[in-house]
C-alpha cells in the first residue's frame, strides 16, 4: 500500500512539471505588435455649420440700372449659416444661405438672399485649415419696390481656420460673389461684383 501512495504522488508530481513546462510563456520568441493610429481633423461624414459675419465691398458697377450705376453702393454688411459634410477627409458638399446689404447714396437698401451649393477643398496642417469653396445658386435681390428673382449667384472664397477644440473652428475668409441681372430686354442687363471679408465660427459634430 506504501509503495502505490508512493508511486502515485511521482506521478503526480512528473505530471505537473510536464504541464507547466507546456504552458510556460514564450516570451522570448514572440513578436512585438505596434499599433499605429492615424488622426484626421476630419472624416467621411463629418458635418459642420458654418456662422459668418461680413463686411461687404461693392467692386465693379455699371449700365442703366440705377443701382448699378459707379458709386451709388457703399460699404455694407451680410450674415452667413451654412451646412457642409465631408465626402474624404478633405472634400465637403454643402449649402450656405446669404442676408447681405448695401447701403446707396441716396439712403436706400439694396438687400440680396443668395442661396449657394458648394464644393469646399480643404487641406490642414496640424490644428490649421485652409478652406477653399466653389458655390453656384440662386439669388433674390430687392431695391425700393423693385424686386429681381431668381437671378444667378456665383461666389468663391478662401480663408484659414484654427481647430480649437474638436467641436469648434475659428477663422477669417475672403469672398467674391458675382449676381448678374438679365432681362427680356438685353439693354436693361446689368451686373454686380461683391468682395467681404468674414469672420466665422464652425461647430464640427
Amino acid at each position: 500500500m506504501k509503495r502505490l501512495i508512493a508511486g502515485f504522488c511521482a506521478f503526480l508530481l512528473v505530471a505537473t512539471a510536464v504541464f507547466a513546462q507546456e504552458n510556460a510563456p514564450e516570451t522570448d520568441e514572440e513578436d512585438d505588435i505596434t499599433y499605429t493610429i492615424d488622426y484626421n481633423l476630419n472624416q467621411p461624414g463629418d458635418q459642420y455649420i458654418n456662422i459668418a459675419l461680413m463686411v461687404t465691398f461693392p467692386m465693379n458697377f455699371g449700365g442703366s440700372f440705377p443701382l448699378y450705376r459707379t458709386g451709388q453702393l457703399n460699404t455694407g454688411g451680410a450674415g452667413m449659416l451654412g451646412y457642409h459634410r465631408f465626402i474624404t477627409s478633405w472634400l465637403a458638399w454643402g449649402i450656405d444661405i446669404n442676408f447681405g446689404y448695401n447701403p446707396t447714396i441716396g439712403s436706400n437698401i439694396f438687400t440680396y438672399v443668395p442661396i449657394m451649393f458648394n464644393l469646399t477643398l480643404q487641406p490642414w496642417f496640424k490644428r490649421f485649415e485652409f478652406p477653399i469653396t466653389l458655390g453656384v445658386g440662386a439669388a433674390m435681390e430687392s431695391y425700393l419696390s423693385r424686386t429681381y428673382f431668381p437671378g444667378l449667384a456665383v461666389k468663391g472664397d478662401a480663408g484659414i481656420f484654427y481647430r480649437a477644440t474638436p467641436s469648434w473652428s475659428f477663422g477669417a475668409a475672403y469672398d467674391f460673389m458675382y449676381l448678374p441681372q438679365w432681362y427680356d430686354d438685353p439693354q436693361y442687363n446689368d451686373y454686380g461684383i461683391f468682395s467681404s471679408i468674414m469672420l466665422a465660427a464652425r461647430y464640427h459634430f
